[in-house]
């Protein structure tokens, strides 16, 4: 076997691992999910669905007014 096949394959582990290293540690970074900061702080949820509102419809396909329009509707409907 070649000395040079061995070492590439080991090469591309350890990126690999590095890559899924990474993903892991930034993915505890996300922090709470918008639904639950909105259920603790309804002041803030009540000016995201106004901002979401008074847009026209353009922020309203935006994942942080999704997320605020569907809490509020849970909450309030």
């Amino acid at each position: 076997m070649r000395p040079w096949v061995s070492g590439r394959h080991s090469h591309r582990a350890a990126a690999v691992l590095l890559v899924i290293a990474l993903s892991a540690a930034l993915a505890g970074c996300a922090g709470p999910s918008p639904q639950s900061y909105y259920r603790k702080h309804p002041h803030g949820l009540m000016r995201e669905v106004v901002k979401c509102e008074n847009n026209g419809g353009a922020l309203a396909a935006t994942p942080a007014c999704q997320a605020a329009l569907r809490v509020n509707n849970q909450l309030f409907n």
